[in-house]
């Protein structure tokens, strides 16, 4: 059996114990005052789940470009996660929650808006076009900042906990860093790039090479799938101890 059936074992496995159990963390969270935070990290876990599901069936049909642009997502989501998690954590409120469901869902409406209206100006320059500026819009645009990926990475890097042990502090150093600049090169293959193309074409050439990124992906995809479904249950049991045993039997896994 390859790392890859293995790691469909294991994603089957987890979506076994998590059917169970993530009805009462849902029906927990929003009793609490982080109902949108909770509500964030909660849709978190379908999102990747889905990623992942295509992810390991990228790799198992031999298909490491599908793979790396899921990949890629599949970090970007991670990221975002761990961002609403700590800040709440922190701050010790639900408002990086609002902002993610009101500034950056107004900010990716803002976005469509804008592009739209500069895509109908080529084709039809007489019409009159929505102004999308203001300090209203300006605002919600600089909120929206705060959860792109690299703004997420310096935050993560500069709010280690005081107590968190130099260990600690080194591993979220680098395994931030390590995540990183996974996404920074992975990002040729989801816009179409050269360098895409050109690795894609060395790993056609070996055989071996091949096998070892493929598996690469879907151990590490699992990996960071299950960290999102872990971080939401403790998240959970850390403002409710009657959901802590859901959380146990996730980890003990």
């Amino acid at each position: 059996m390859s790392n890859i059936d293995d790691n469909f074992i294991l994603n089957e496995t987890l979506s076994k114990n998590i059917q169970g159990s993530l009805s009462f963390i849902i029906e927990s969270l929003q009793k609490t005052e982080f109902q949108y935070t909770g509500k964030a990290l909660i849709s978190f876990i379908p999102k990747s789940g889905y990623l992942i599901n295509s992810l390991l069936f990228s790799c198992k049909s031999g298909d490491p470009y599908s793979a790396s642009i899921l990949f890629r997502s599949l970090i970007e989501h991670s990221f975002r996660h761990l961002y609403i998690f700590v800040k709440a954590l922190n701050d010790k409120n639900d408002a990086v929650g609002k902002e993610y469901y009101n500034s950056l869902k107004a900010n990716e409406d803002l976005e469509s808006v804008e592009k739209i209206i500069n895509y109908k100006k080529i084709v039809y320059p007489e019409d009159t076009q929505w102004n999308t500026k203001g300090d209203h819009n300006k605002a919600i645009r600089e909120i929206a900042k705060n959860f792109r990926i690299e703004k997420i990475f310096h935050y993560l890097i500069n709010n280690n906990n005081d107590k968190s042990s130099e260990i600690m502090k080194k591993y979220k150093k680098e395994y931030l860093l390590e995540r990183l600049i996974e996404y920074t090169n992975m990002s040729s293959s989801v816009h179409g790039g050269p360098f895409g193309e050109l690795a894609l074409y060395e790993l056609q050439k070996d055989k071996t090479e091949l096998e070892a990124t493929l598996n690469k992906f879907a151990n590490e995809s699992f990996l960071l799938h299950r960290s999102i479904i872990e971080t939401t249950y403790l998240f959970a049991s850390l403002m409710d101890d009657k959901v802590t045993q859901y959380y146990n039997d996730i980890v003990s896994k």
